[in-house]
């Protein structure tokens, strides 16, 4: 090891005698700016770059993305839980999301066991969710969408198990009309299902949920279809064995003009640096 190192210090020895001081000093500047250029580059991020050139698109993420946040954390949650839980969980669940109507447990029928709250403000049917047995006993999720006078629900299931056997579901529901508030503009934002309807938005709702949308995501998960008198561009999320699919008419953020660029702003001057020269002028000395 001391044979290294002295061989080395005689190397960098003869070597500065070879090309003197002054070539030693420039090479290694000019080393360090190389380092400096292009291995331990200063980052910058440019905020003003969206990511996405389309403005339709940049509008319908604008409104979609609260809305799609919340229910993708709650269905986290429900899925970490795959034993019947205790009724402080599901109150905590419905603490943490306001939007839920409320959480019900099911045994293999479909039938409830309990429920918080405890006694629901609509008749809720969920026995076609146990239809869903072949999903619940590999450890999927399912869905459902159902519309009565009252409205659309939309329930999701999760299994739960007793040594290691499918023993029921742990199913929450909530009216999508509370979800989609959180929306910045919940008219200008359509959900339709590949079970039907879900948020009409601005009244095309109906006519949306029409289309064929079980080919149609055959192809994509994200597109534009014209219909229903507009330009919709639209983006399709799985829940459970159904798909949403949310979708807002372009034609507005498409016409409208780009924002002016902001401009950079000044760097500030490293620390120690000299103050910049005073500019002569004309007649002073």
């Amino acid at each position: 090891m001391k044979r290294t190192a002295v061989a080395a210090l005689a190397a960098c020895f003869v070597l500065a005698s070879l090309t003197g001081c002054g070539t030693m000093k420039t090479k290694w500047r000019e080393t360090r700016k190389l380092y400096r250029e292009y291995v331990n580059t200063d980052p910058s991020i440019d905020f003003t770059d969206e990511g996405i050139s389309d403005k339709g698109l940049q509008r319908l993420a604008a409104l979609f993305m609260p809305v799609d946040e919340r229910l993708m954390g709650m269905l986290r949650v429900l899925g970490s839980q795959d034993t019947p839980p205790e009724e402080e969980w599901a109150q905590q669940l419905l603490t943490a999301n306001t939007w839920i109507s409320g959480v019900a447990v099911l045994d293999t029928a479909g039938q409830v066991q309990a429920q918080v709250p405890t006694v629901s403000l609509r008749p809720l049917d969920f026995v076609p969710l146990a239809e869903q047995a072949d999903r619940f006993k590999v450890r999927k999720m399912a869905a459902r969408v159902a519309t009565d006078e009252m409205g659309t629900v939309v329930m999701v299931a999760a299994p739960y198990f007793r040594e290691n056997e499918w023993a029921g579901m742990v199913v929450v529901y909530f009216d999508p009309r509370n979800l989609v508030r959180y929306s910045p503009e919940p008219d200008a934002l359509t959900v339709v299902s590949t079970e039907g309807l879900v948020w009409s938005g601005g009244g095309q709702g109906e006519a949306l949920a029409a289309l064929k949308w079980s080919d149609i995501l055959k192809e994509s998960v994200q597109g534009d279809i014209h219909a229903a008198g507009g330009q919709y561009v639209w983006q399709a999320r799985y829940l459970g064995q159904i798909e949403l699919v949310y979708l807002t008419d372009a034609r507005e953020a498409r016409a409208s003009k780009p924002a002016p660029k902001a401009e950079p702003a000044p760097q500030p001057e490293p620390a120690g640096a000299a103050p910049a020269a005073e500019p002569v002028l004309p007649g002073n000395p």
